[in-house]
Order: structure tokens, then sequence, then C-alpha cells
């Protein structure tokens, strides 16, 4: 279990680290998470749910063996990414996955069989999406600060981002796309002792970069709100998630507040989900849960992961609610391998709930 435990977050903040050197400890000097509270915060004690109950998630298929033991993580498996295609299959990409063997895997969930889509030297990808302006899947590299393009049988496979972003090399992690197909990308630099972690905006040719937000503890998910007026992005170290309204042109934050919080012990927030009601969904990486509360902050359920397979499944990382339905799907990693969960969500999916792709 500790060895799964080694962490997503100590790598990341130790290429933070290294991507700070040269900056001066200049990165990001505007920390604005101090601005008043949005009333999405506040709790109301008409809207405050029953005492929450537990959902059990069950393991639907599993979709990649157990990879090589490496430094960062140990001898552990870890998935990412799920996110439904035009085609109505589940594509999703294997973060400890080594040269040769698949980067990113596509899953038919009628006949459960994975079918691999890329490989590659040097990636270390962490989320798929699926573009509403092109259709194309694009990826984003942890380790590298790069994100990448394909299509979705795995050609025309190119970088579209690399190297430093407005100053600073990224630790790319999560994606999100608006309607138009604005892609909004968490760097998850820093820690609560050093928040020089951003939130950057590229255009739908994932160019044009802006700041939508810096002074981050290591940001990790990100998700819209079902109207697409704000975005809900989790702080991996700080057990937090931040809601960030946003102006009509989706260039600048208008409004700012800590939305929830919550105690994570050694472990993390990692990726996030919204529903069709705008419950939102945070995984905690390394703890086999996931925590779903309304946008009031009220905690409505705990989905979890059994531990009933030999060794440990604990690396809950990522989740996609299919469109139009409550079939809820989870990527779940650990010494046993890489698997599919599945679990009924509270309220339908939504575009958001798939990333913000191009499924709706």
């Amino acid at each position: 279990m500790s060895r799964i435990r080694k962490s997503k977050k100590s790598l990341v903040i130790a290429v933070a680290a290294v991507a700070v050197v040269g900056l001066g400890g200049s990165a990001v000097a505007n920390a604005t998470t101090r601005d008043k509270a949005h009333p999405v915060a506040q709790k109301s004690s008409q809207h405050k749910p029953s005492t929450p109950h537990v959902i059990y998630a069950k393991p639907y298929a599993k979709v990649a063996p157990l990879d090589p033991p490496s430094a960062a993580f140990g001898h552990t498996t870890l998935l990412e990414g799920p996110s439904f295609g035009p085609d109505g299959q589940l594509y999703f990409v294997d973060l400890t996955a080594v040269a040769g063997t698949p980067k990113v895997l596509r899953l038919n969930l009628k006949t459960k069989v994975t079918t691999p889509l890329h490989t590659d030297a040097t990636s270390s990808l962490s989320s798929l999406q699926f573009s509403p302006a092109d259709g194309k899947i694009y990826m984003t590299d942890l380790f590298n600060g790069n994100i990448y393009r394909m299509n979705a049988d795995g050609s025309g496979f190119s970088t579209v981002v690399t190297g430093p972003v407005l100053g600073q090399t990224m630790v790319a992690d999560d994606i999100a796309f608006d309607k138009a197909g604005n892609l909004y990308v968490t760097d998850q630099s820093g820690d609560p002792w050093n928040p020089i972690g951003r939130v950057i905006r590229f255009d739908p040719t994932a160019k044009n970069p802006v700041l939508i937000q810096g002074g981050l503890a290591g940001p990790n998910a990100i998700s819209f709100s079902p109207d697409f007026s704000a975005l809900w992005v989790s702080e991996f170290s700080m057990g937090r998630e931040d809601h960030f309204t946003l102006s009509a042109d989706g260039k600048t934050v208008t409004s700012r507040n800590v939305g929830m919080t919550e105690n994570v012990g050694v472990n993390g927030f990692d990726s996030n989900s919204v529903d069709a009601a705008g419950n939102i969904y945070q995984c905690v990486y390394a703890a086999g849960k996931i925590y779903v509360w309304n946008p009031n902050g009220d905690l409505l359920t705990t989905i979890l992961i059994p531990q009933n397979l030999p060794k440990s499944q604990l690396s809950t990382t990522n989740l996609a609610i299919k469109p139009g339905t409550t079939d809820g799907y989870l990527t779940v990693g650990g010494e046993n391998g890489g698997y599919i969960y599945s679990f009924h969500a509270l309220a339908k999916g939504i575009s958001q709930s798939n990333g913000g792709g191009a499924i709706s």
C-alpha cells in the first residue's frame, strides 16, 4: 500500500521544483485566492441533505497488466483520463506504461475488449479528452510538460504544446474543453509552501495561452459547471476544491472561492467530474474513494472501491459519466494492474462529465 502512495504528489513536487530553478522564484506572484468568497460556497440548511450514504463501485473489466516497477510509483499500474469518444467507446491512458507497451487504449463496453492505440518511448500521459472543435484526442504529458493530439484511431500523433508556457514549464495534468473547444489545463506545479501552480487556457488550436489562475498548490482536477460559467479545480496536496467564476469570454476569473475541503491524509485530490445536477465527483488518489458534493458544498455520498482483490486497488484517479445516462466509469489501478470500475451516478452525464469533450 505504501508503495502505491509514493506518489504522483512527490514526483510532481520534484518536477515543479526543477521547473522553478532559473525563474528566480517569480514564476507566479499573482496568488489571488484570498478574494471575497462567491456565494456558491455558502451552505444553507435548506439544501442540507440527509446523512451521506456510500456507493460501492464494481469491477467492470481488467484493461491493463501490472506495469513494471518504477522509481516514481513503485510496482503498480496507474490509469487516467477515461473519456467517451463519438463511437461510444471508452478511451483512457496508462500513466505508468513503459516504452513499447500501450499508453493510449480504447475499451469496447459491450465486448469488454481493449484495443491499444498508441505507445512511445518518453511520455507519461495523465489525461485524455476529445475536443469539440476538431474531434481529435488531446493528451497531457505530466512530467515532460507537453500536450499531444491524435486521431481517434491512434493515427496523426503530434505535439501541440511543448517547452515553457508563459515563462514556466508545465506539469501538465488535466484538461477541460469549453463549448467552443478552448482548452483549459491544470499545471500541477507547487505545493502549499510553494504555490506556483496554474490554470492555463489555450485556444482551440492549442495556441495563445492565457493565465486563468495562478498561486495554486499543485492544481490537478478541472471541470466546468453545467452552464460552463465556472470551473471546479482541485489542489492536490491541499484537499481543496476551488470554484472559479469566469468572464463571458472565458479568459479571466471574475470571482473565486474555496468551495469544499476534506481530510486527505497522505493522499491527494486527483481528477474530478460534474454531472447534470452540478454535483462534483472528486477522486482521492491512493485512497480508493471518490467524494460527491452538491454545489452548496454538502457531501452527498462517497463512492468506494471494495478491496476484494488479492492486492490493493487504491489508485482512484479519474472518472467519466456517459452523457445522457447515469452510467459512471472509474479508472482504478494498483498492485493487481489497471481496471475500469462502474457505478451509478447521482444524475445524468453531460459533456462536462466527459471533460467538456465532443460528446454532449
